[in-house]
Order: C-alpha cells, then structure tokens, then sequence
C-alpha cells in the first residue's frame, strides 16, 4: 500500500468537500439574503398601509390629519399631540425604510417612492409644524433626506390637501 498516493486522494477529498461546502454556503447566504430583502419590503409597505388604512378606515382620524395639515394652529391641544403622534408614526416608518435602504436591504426606488408621501405635503402648515417640533428625534442622515424632500417642489395632484384648508364645500 501506497501511504503517499493514499494521502493524496484523502486531500484531493477534501478539497473537494470544502468547494462543495463553499458553493453550499454562497447559495444559503443569496437566499438569505433575498428573504431579508423580501421581508424589507413587506415590512416598509405594511408599515404605511397601515397608517393609510388607519386613516381611511376611521373619519375621526381622517379630520384630525386634514385638519392637522391644512391648519395646526387653529387647533387645540390635545389635538395637536394627537395629530403629532399621528403623523410621527408615519415618519417612524419612513425613517425605517431610509435605514434599510441605505444598508442595501431595500430598494432605493422604494423607498423614494414612500417618500413622495412627503412630497404631497410639503409645504403644507401642518407638515411645517410637524418637522419643526420633531425633527431632533431622528437621525442626521435621515433629517437631511427629509429636508431634501421638504426643500424640493410639492407634488399637486392630491387635491384632497388642496381642498383641506378651505372651509367650502366642494
């Protein structure tokens, strides 16, 4: 028995034994990777359905956020906190999807395309007075985004935030 030709078959073994576990592993690491993607992105767009639905489904709530965005001022307290906490738990959730896109988890086009939420009130007092009074409990990054959204030209084809702050019946 050849102990030489022997020892070289059992390296040539495994060897191949570590390429196999390799490829296994590159494979397992690209399917985890695209469930952690996946998950993203059902975790970003539940996360603003929920707050449209919550918004839709409840006249109340509906009111305080139109009422919210068209005239904060003219509120009273209690329904200026509640339109504030209204409001941040739908910047919560943007500022979730700006992480996770910025850690290549999520789509940047996602999250731009939940972001132009922003875009529809903008300019609108109620969004002023928002960002004002809560932008220091988010992150640098994330508030330089967001003003970079508060800086740029509103979208206008929600006619809904146009009619918001006039007291006319349409």
């Amino acid at each position: 028995m050849n102990w030489e030709a022997i020892g070289a078959v059992g390296e040539m073994v495994g060897a191949i034994a570590v390429i196999a576990t390799l490829i296994y592993l590159a494979i397992q690491i690209k399917a985890s990777a695209r469930a952690a993607r996946s998950a993203a992105v059902t975790d970003a767009t539940n996360a603003m359905q929920e707050f449209y639905s919550g918004l839709g489904n409840n006249a109340q709530t509906s009111e305080l956020f139109l009422e919210g965005m068209a005239n904060p001022e003219s509120m009273s307290r209690q329904s200026q906190f509640q339109f504030l906490m209204l409001v941040h738990s739908a910047f919560l959730a943007f500022q979730r999807s700006f992480f996770l896109a910025q850690e290549g988890t999520l789509d940047v086009g996602l999250r731009d395309s939940i972001g132009t939420s922003i875009l529809t009130v903008n300019r609108m007092p109620g969004m002023q007075f928002y960002w004002r009074q809560r932008k220091s409990y988010f992150q640098p990054e994330f508030i330089k985004w967001v003003e970079g959204l508060l800086s740029r030209e509103p979208v206008l084809d929600m006619d809904v935030y146009r009619s918001a702050s006039s007291t006319q019946p349409e």
